[in-house]
Formats: C-alpha cells, sequence, structure tokens
C-alpha cells in the first residue's frame, strides 16, 4: 500500500475522531453548563411566593414559606424583598399598598444611591433609609463586598461600624413593626437584602438549603448568575463562623439581638401548624377526640329532633386556628386549621338519638307489656344540662311527665302511664318542647285490665315478665254474709230457748 495513501487514511480516520471528540466534549460541556445554570437559576415554586402582578417591581417576592422552628411556617405575607422602587409603575405602588398592605419600607442603599435612582413612594408607608455600608457602598470585588458584609468597620462593641449598627436597627424594626407587610431592598435584592434576609431565617429556623435556596432565587428572577453559594456561605457565612464563633453568638453578642426581639421575631414571622382541636362537644355532649380523628370516627347520643351546625361547639388548641363544621343528616364533620392555612385536622362524628330505659321495679325488656296506670321509670344519656323534656306515650300522643336533664347530660324520671290507656302496641320517648321526638322509641304492650295495688294482687305472673294481672274479689261482701250468718244463728238459739221453756211449762 502507497505510504501516502496509508496516511491520508489515518489522516482522515484521526481527523474523524478528532471530530467525534469535540462533538463529544461540547455536548459534555453543554450538558454541564445547562446543569451548573439550573443549580445557579433554581426553579421557582408556589412556597417561593414570587410577586409577578406589580407593574416595575423587579426581583419581587415575599418570604419563603418554608418549615421553620418546631415545625411552624414562615409567614411568607408579612415581608417583601426587592430591587430598588425606582422603576414601579403608580399603579404599583398602589397594589403593594392595597393587596400586599406594605406600610413600611427598608432602603439598604448609600444615599448616594438613593439619590441617584430614588423610590416610588407607596401611598401610605413610611421610609426607613438604613446605609449598610455608610457612605461608600461601590465594590469592584464581589468577595470583599462579603466579607465588608460582616461586619465593615467594627473594631468593637463601642466602634460597631455601620454594618453592625446597620443590622442591630433593621431586626429591630422588624421585631417591633406589628401593623401591615415590610418590603426590605437595597439596589439590586441580593447581596445586602440577602445577607438580612440569611440572618431572619436563622432566627426562624430555616434550614440552610432553604436559605441557599431563597438566596439563589434572584439569579432566577433576574436572570444572571452573580448570587453563588461561595458568597453567601463561603464568605459571609464563614467569616461570621471563624470570626464571631457561629450566627447565634454574633446575631446576639455581637450585633446585640436580645431574647425578647427573638421571641418577637419569631412571633411575627412564624406561623403555628397546630391543626388539633382542644375540644368538640355536640349540645353539651363532648365528643372522645382520639376517636374522632380516626377514619371510622366517634359516635355519640345527643337528644336533638334536629341536628345543625349550632349545636356543634369547637375549641381549637391553638387560638389562632379555625375550625369549620358540616352537619349532614346525622353526620357531623369539623375541620381544624392550623394558622398556616395548609396543616388540617378532620373530625369525624356520627351522632345519634339516645336510647331510652324503662323501669319497672326491675329494668324492662324493649316490647315489655305492661298496665294502664303503670308508674315506669326512664333514665338515659346524652341530653343537653338544664333541659326539661316531656315524657310522651304515643299512639295518640299524650305528655305522662316531665324529665329534666343534670349537668352531666343524664336523665331519671318517673311517670305513670294513663289508666285510659287503650289495649296494643304504644311507644315512649322523650321530646322537645315543641313535641318533636329527641330519642329513639320505646315499643310497648299495654294489657286491657287496669292496674291494682299490688297488695291487693292475688298471685300470678309478674308485669315485668308480661304476665296479666288478675283483679282479686271484693272483701266486703263476704264479710257481710259472715254477720248475716252470725245473726241468724243467734235467732235460732234464741227461739230454741223459749221453746223450751214453753215445753216445761
Amino acid at each position: 500500500m502507497n505510504i501516502h495513501a496509508h496516511r491520508r487514511r489515518l489522516s482522515t480516520v484521526n481527523r474523524l475522531a478528532a471530530v467525534a471528540l469535540c462533538v463529544t466534549a461540547a455536548v459534555g460541556f453543554s450538558a454541564t453548563s445547562a446543569s451548573a445554570a439550573t443549580q445557579a437559576q433554581p426553579a421557582l415554586t408556589a412556597q417561593d411566593h414570587a410577586i409577578t402582578d406589580v407593574p416595575g417591581l423587579v426581583n419581587g417576592r415575599e418570604l419563603n414559606a418554608v418549615t421553620g422552628l418546631d415545625g411552624q411556617t414562615v409567614n411568607a405575607p408579612r415581608l417583601i424583598r426587592s430591587e430598588s422602587l425606582d422603576k414601579i409603575t403608580t399603579a404599583g405602588a398602589q397594589t403593594l399598598a392595597d393587596t400586599y398592605h406594605v406600610d413600611l419600607v427598608i432602603d439598604l442603599r448609600t444615599p448616594s444611591q438613593v439619590a441617584a435612582k430614588p423610590d416610588v413612594p407607596i401611598p401610605g408607608a413610611q421610609n426607613v433609609n438604613i446605609s449598610m455600608f455608610g457612605a461608600d457602598g461601590n465594590y469592584s470585588d464581589d468577595t470583599v463586598m462579603y466579607h465588608d458584609l460582616v461586619d465593615k468597620g467594627y473594631v468593637d462593641a463601642a466602634t460597631p461600624g455601620p454594618m453592625i449598627s446597620a443590622y442591630s436597627q433593621i431586626l429591630q424594626l422588624l421585631a417591633t413593626h406589628t401593623s401591615g407587610t415590610v418590603l426590605i431592598h437595597c439596589s439590586h435584592g441580593m447581596d445586602r437584602t440577602g445577607t438580612v434576609i440569611d440572618m431572619l431565617d436563622h432566627i426562624l429556623g430555616v434550614s440552610e438549603a432553604d436559605i441557599l435556596h431563597d438566596y439563589l432565587l434572584s439569579n432566577t428572577q433576574l436572570g444572571v448568575t452573580w448570587a453563588t453559594p461561595e458568597l453567601l456561605q463561603g464568605t459571609f457565612e464563614s467569616d461570621v463562623a471563624s470570626k464571631y464563633n457561629g450566627m447565634d453568638s454574633y446575631l446576639s453578642k455581637t450585633i446585640g439581638v436580645t431574647s425578647d426581639e427573638v421571641s418577637a421575631l419569631r412571633e411575627r414571622f412564624l406561623v403555628s401548624n397546630d391543626a388539633k382541636a382542644a375540644s368538640i362537644s355536640i349540645g353539651g355532649v363532648a365528643v372522645p377526640l382520639d376517636a374522632a380523628a380516626t377514619e371510622a370516627g366517634a359516635s355519640i347520643a345527643f337528644a336533638s329532633a334536629t341536628l345543625t351546625s349550632a349545636d356543634v361547639k369547637v375549641v381549637t388548641e391553638d387560638t389562632d386556628a379555625t375550625s369549620s363544621v358540616t352537619v349532614s343528616g346525622q353526620k357531623v364533620d369539623v375541620v381544624v386549621t392550623a394558622q398556616d392555612g395548609a396543616t388540617t385536622t378532620h373530625y369525624g362524628i356520627t351522632v345519634a338519638k339516645p336510647v331510652l330505659t324503662i323501669a319497672q321495679g326491675a329494668t324492662l325488656a324493649p316490647g315489655a307489656t305492661l298496665a294502664p296506670g303503670a308508674t315506669v321509670s326512664i333514665s338515659g344519656a346524652g341530653f343537653t344540662p338544664g333541659t326539661v323534656y316531656q315524657i310522651v306515650v304515643h299512639s295518640t300522643p299524650t305528655v305522662i311527665g316531665q324529665a329534666t336533664a343534670a349537668q352531666d347530660g343524664s336523665i331519671t324520671a318517673s311517670a305513670a302511664l294513663p289508666t285510659t290507656l287503650e289495649a296494643g302496641a304504644h311507644t315512649v320517648f322523650l321530646a322537645d318542647s315543641s313535641g318533636n321526638p329527641v330519642t329513639e322509641q320505646l315499643n310497648v304492650t299495654v294489657l286491657a285490665t287496669a292496674a291494682t295495688d299490688t297488695a291487693a294482687s292475688i298471685a300470678g305472673p309478674s308485669v315485668a315478665t308480661g304476665g296479666t294481672v288478675i283483679a282479686q274479689a271484693p272483701v266486703w261482701p263476704m264479710v257481710g254474709l259472715g254477720a248475716l250468718g252470725i245473726a241468724l244463728l243467734a235467732a235460732i238459739a234464741v227461739a230454741y230457748r223459749r221453746a223450751r221453756r214453753n215445753l216445761g211449762s
């Protein structure tokens, strides 16, 4: 083979191989670049609360609604972070006032930056300028700037410098502002604003991952890659750790954040996830909460002709939680929603009418046989304390007595059946003041024979076992006949004696 031809072939193969390597490298580089860009510009999620309805607002978003201390949620709408407000329109400023309730603006820029790009005022809002860098805020090196963001000008507690003084003022303002929403910004809403939010999130117990995510969202909203983990974590937080023994020590000992201010910040910027009921009662009858929170739900007895939501009383463990009640027939559904607006607990309750127990000496079985005029004892539970109920016997409804519920919701009462009650099947129940049944109805059978005094009864089957009461014969006719017999015997004796005297004479 010609050596030149062979070299040409080798050269061709080499060129093809080189092209393949270049393509592979280009694809790999492109994928790596895309991955890096994705990490530097994380996607916005619902919990990031980006603001898109304010014309002219740049890099605007509320606090990241993530989990904080003790499982509580960051109260996102309490604070908005953004770029300077020089670009918002008049309509945008009005939206911030009306929709987002902004009533305090904290501007972190230097005086010269404020003069160059003054904010568009938000109607009704107070503007406070706190220059974190002091008079000079121009940096050509971001790393140098982030070192200065820790403690520019700091000497000691007596000479804290502009940075420490600014942090102290800002956190005091955030802790004491209790009305509307605070809007805090610098030039781009990234660096100075980013370190302030970093401190606030640490106080609120937000994770490092969520803090970094929120910080990098400025890249996403601005379409840049200026914010980096190396600046926030590798420079700012690293300096705080190495020079001031960590963020907690830095906040309390260097910046001077008090425990009262920490408590105030947590109270304002955290919302509870407590969605538990402290108690649920229906008509004064307590609901077993553990059972009600299960899929099967709880069952209780409550005397009511028609169950309504007004009968249901819910007390939540957290006073900031809310509750809703839905009643469908005898089913009650209670939903407790935590202050965070997302955490809920469902409670299901089935409400049955109370079942009465009827007794005549001993407890009678359902369908017991009774005589007209019989006195019976009625008992039950699940009634509204202090409420008076009617004791009713029914075929033709007849009120035969009243019963008042005790403080524990129980009832014990006695009543006599009418002596004129017709023989046959009847029901006994309790009714409300309008005559509506509030209990299950007891079935009883009434005999045709009237009830009599037990002492005058001839022995026989008892009423409790369904026997018939047999009336005993009256005593007075027998007494009369006995007296008549004695009188006749006395008359005969007298006549006999007279007859003998006459014979003797």
